[in-house]
């Protein structure tokens, strides 16, 4: 079977806007997890959906929320970053991952994930993982303090991109992805 691409969703990139990119992420999402999408699309158009969704995320609730709550979209941030031409909002996004223990593993509804988060989040949340518990309360603060800082950073370079009122709505980045990949 063939795999879905872009074209098979867009043919006219003047008809785009934010109706018509929820659209297409909602069709994929029929597809199963991101996993199972990935396998079952073309690398242009998964990259596509992980931009809008990366897009949309980052309009409700911004960069930790992405990172602590969808854990599964984190190890293609970076790669989709690039595709959209943002690598400065990529190297700032990797300065944060950079701050997670070297065993993190990125997965959503995973424990052990949710323990490194509160661990990164707060020096007053309670964590169960030994290693986590070994690290003194003065370098753990540090770490969070640093997590907080390069969060800050990142928000403040992606608002000019992402905010509403920038050039098509915050999807100006999308929009040219999709212009280089229709033609």
């Amino acid at each position: 079977m063939e795999k879905l691409t872009i074209r098979d969703f867009i043919d006219n990139v003047s008809n785009v806007d934010e109706t018509k990119l929820a659209k297409i992420s909602d069709k994929l999402w029929e597809i199963g997890n991101l996993e199972e999408i990935k396998e079952k699309i073309s690398s242009d158009l998964f990259y596509l959906h992980v931009g809008i969704n990366m897009i949309g995320m980052w309009k409700g609730e911004g960069w930790w929320e992405i990172i602590a709550e969808q854990a599964d979209f984190v190890p293609y941030i970076p790669i989709t970053l690039d595709k959209l031409n943002l690598t400065e909002l990529k190297t700032a996004f990797e300065n944060i991952i950079k701050l997670f223990p070297e065993y993190t593993v990125f997965k959503s509804d995973d424990k052990a994930y949710y323990n490194i988060v509160n661990f990164l989040q707060s020096a007053n949340l309670k964590v169960h993982d030994e290693k986590l518990q070994s690290i003194s309360l003065e370098e753990r603060r540090g770490i969070v303090k640093e997590i907080r800082k390069n969060v800050n950073i990142l928000e403040d370079l992606t608002e000019p991109f992402w905010r509403d009122s920038s050039e098509c709505g915050g999807w100006k980045q999308i929009v040219d992805f999709i212009s280089s990949n229709v033609k």
